[in-house]
C-alpha cells in the first residue's frame, strides 16, 4: 500500500461510506434465500443492501443503488472479487477503461485492479457483490 492510500476492511462502513442508505447484516447465512422477495420487501425508492452470505471463505451481499450511485475507486491487494447482476445498468471503471454491464451480466475482476461502480440509466441497479467480509479495500487518499 503506497503512502497516500488508506484501506479499510469494514464492510458496514464501507456500504456507509458508498451511500447505501439501508443495510442489513445478521439476516445471512439463509438455507434459502428468494432474491425477488427481498427486492419487493426493501423497495426501489432508495439504496440498501441484504449480506445473504457470510463465512469464514467467502461473503455475498445484495446491493440496490439509484442512478448515479456506485462505490468510490478502489482495489484489493490479496482478494479477486466478482459480482452478478441482477438488474439494472452499470458503469465500470476498471483501470480508467468505462464498460457498460447489464442484467444478466457477471464480472470478474483480479486482485490489484482498480475499479469504481455506477448505476446509470433510469431505474435502480442491483447487483450481488461476491468478496469476503474481511478484504482490505484500498482507496487513494482523495477517495477515501
Amino acid at each position: 500500500m503506497k503512502e497516500l492510500e488508506k484501506a479499510d476492511a469494514n464492510v458496514p462502513n464501507i456500504l456507509k461510506q458508498d451511500g447505501v442508505s439501508h443495510s442489513v447484516f445478521d439476516k445471512a447465512n439463509q438455507e434459502i434465500t428468494h432474491i425477488p422477495d427481498l427486492i419487493k420487501n426493501y423497495g426501489k425508492e432508495s439504496s440498501w443492501s441484504h449480506t445473504l452470505v457470510d463465512t469464514e471463505s467467502n461473503s455475498a451481499t445484495l446491493i440496490c443503488q439509484l442512478p448515479g450511485e456506485g462505490n468510490r475507486k478502489h482495489y484489493h491487494p490479496d482478494w479477486n472479487e466478482w459480482w452478478y447482476i441482477v438488474s439494472g445498468t452499470w458503469e465500470w471503471d476498471i483501470e480508467g477503461e468505462k464498460k457498460v454491464i447489464k442484467q444478466g451480466d457477471l464480472v470478474f475482476m483480479k486482485k490489484n485492479r482498480k475499479h469504481r461502480i455506477m448505476a446509470i440509466g433510469d431505474e435502480v441497479a442491483i447487483r450481488i457483490a461476491v468478496s469476503r467480509y474481511d478484504v482490505d479495500h484500498v482507496y487513494e487518499e482523495k477517495d477515501f
